[in-house]
């Protein structure tokens, strides 16, 4: 698992000849000794200035540092840390440290996700390896999801076309349309950047394996994203993407993603796209995450980084909800922990209800009346490359026309059902999530449903709305540091 990169450090040699060569004074011995030689530490930034701490403490910087640790399942995907990004590890009650790179500060092959900070303003060079970083000082948590091939499942889509309320044997193979609709677990290997990408085309076909559409940014290959934890909260002045805070909502989609690219324009930050989305649904149901679907935050509040109450119903919809502690409970505890992707606090939190979350995916050149995107704007957006492109031919149940990764069409066949509450629905074959693609009424996406949604809600949940403001629908942050464009 882990490959150790040995180092050298001239300063320390520096240091020793430098003792050596000195004569005419002091015998080396004495030199080493005294505290009345000093030496220059401003190159090493050292602590002592005499020679005998200072080579003391740098044999100890020596026996820190010599052996850096990184994990060689991520083949060359480290998470990449620009600009206001902080390393950290966090505690399993909330606790931040600001991590040594050099140490085991994550690990996905034991489902230990690498997280980062971003400090407020005024807080930014406040603090160094190792020290407790303050809740209050952080204005932004973030999760790395590193570049990966997965294997296709459900390349083609005959078996997903709604006919009539159900799917019906006379007309689809059942034991194909089983096999289809059985979630599993998403076989998924980590790549490097640089390795040649295998695109989805339209011979691919079940069992090959496709780089994950969500790590090519136009012409642009990335190492991986980091991803908002939570939903984003505070409002068009004050972005946030904290715990335990009230999710950002009643804004269109234009709103929202102008304030995404304003959040760090120097990290490339983004409203997050479809595709993207997808790239978490998917690592977060493989091995290297809860592999299972994820608990809905149901705290009626909407709350970020909630979890159900073990005894509360999600069977149906409406779920069970509510802002008290035998309803809700928060990220840092073992309930809390389900509602993240990894089934503990190193994941992504409010993938399943919270608010429901447009993303930066639309139908080509069907912006909508009230998005408040022109469609010159909207066409200029989707070739750069921050809104995905869908057709804009088909109906609610095109689900062939999703992007092979996006978590839509992979997640058929489809059926519809009268829920509890007396509506027909279309339902995925996964976890029965709500699944209705986009149309020209509705030309853009959201994902992970409402905080009273019940069964209807996870990270595999997408309809189609109109991109207006709307006081149950928000949006998630991304940062792309490898992109300067």
């Amino acid at each position: 698992m882990k490959k150790i990169i040995k180092e050298n450090y001239p300063i320390l040699i520096g240091i020793l000849i430098g003792i050596i060569s000195i004569s005419g004074v002091y015998a080396a011995s004495t030199m080493i000794e005294s505290d009345e030689v000093t030496y220059d530490n401003t190159t090493s930034h050292g602590e002592y200035t005499n020679v005998q701490d200072s080579i003391d403490e740098l044999f100890e910087i020596n026996k820190i540092h010599k052996d850096e640790w990184k994990e060689e399942e991520l083949n060359g995907n480290d998470p990449v840390l620009k600009g206001d990004l902080i390393p950290v590890v966090i505690e399993a009650n909330g606790d931040v440290y600001y991590a040594n790179k050099h140490s085991e500060w994550y690990n996905y092959s034991e489902k230990r996700w690498a997280n980062a900070v971003i400090l407020k303003t005024e807080k930014k060079g406040s603090y160094s390896e190792g020290q407790k970083i303050k809740e209050e000082d952080i204005n932004g948590y973030f999760v790395w999801i590193p570049r990966y091939k997965y294997q296709v499942w459900h390349a083609t889509s005959e078996d997903n076309v709604i006919d009539g309320t159900t799917l019906t044997n006379d007309k689809y193979d059942n034991s194909t349309t089983q096999a289809l609709g059985q979630a599993r677990l998403i076989n998924i290997e980590f790549e490097s950047k640089d390795t040649t990408p295998t695109r989805a085309t339209e011979t691919t076909k079940n069992g090959d394996w496709i780089t994950h559409p969500a790590f090519t940014l136009g012409s642009k290959e990335l190492s991986g994203i980091w991803v908002g934890k939570f939903e984003t909260g505070g409002d068009a002045d004050n972005v946030i993407v904290k715990p335990n805070v009230v999710s950002w909502r009643n804004a269109t989609v234009k709103t929202f993603f102008d304030a995404g690219k304003e959040y760090e324009s120097e990290l490339n930050s983004h409203m997050m796209k479809n595709t993207e989305w997808g790239a978490v649904a998917y690592l977060s149901h493989s091995k290297y995450g809860i592999g299972n679907e994820i608990r809905i935050n149901n705290n009626s509040e909407h709350k970020t980084g909630y979890s159900a109450a073990a005894n509360t119903d999600q069977s149906s919809y409406e779920g069970d909800y509510g802002n008290t502690n035998d309803k809700t409970q928060p990220y840092n505890t073992s309930t809390g922990y389900l509602a993240s992707t990894t089934g503990n606090i190193s994941g992504i939190y409010d993938m399943s209800g919270g608010a429901h979350e447009y993303m930066a995916a639309c139908i080509e050149n069907t912006p909508g009346e009230y998005s408040g995107f022109s469609t010159e704007d909207l066409k200029s957006e989707m070739e750069k490359g921050y809104i995905d492109k869908y057709s804009n031919e088909g109906s609610w149940k095109s689900f062939n026309n999703r992007i092979l990764g996006d978590a839509t069409g992979e997640m058929g066949p489809f059926y519809r059902y009268y829920d509890k509450d007396g509506i027909l629905r279309a339902h995925n074959a996964w976890y029965a999530d709500s699944s209705s693609f986009v149309d020209s009424p509705h030309p853009w996406f959201c994902r992970g449903g409402a905080y009273d949604y019940g069964v209807l809600a996870s990270q595999f949940y997408f309809p189609g709305y109109t991109g207006g403001a709307d006081v149950y629908i928000g949006f998630r942050l991304v940062l792309l540091p490898e992109n300067n464009s």
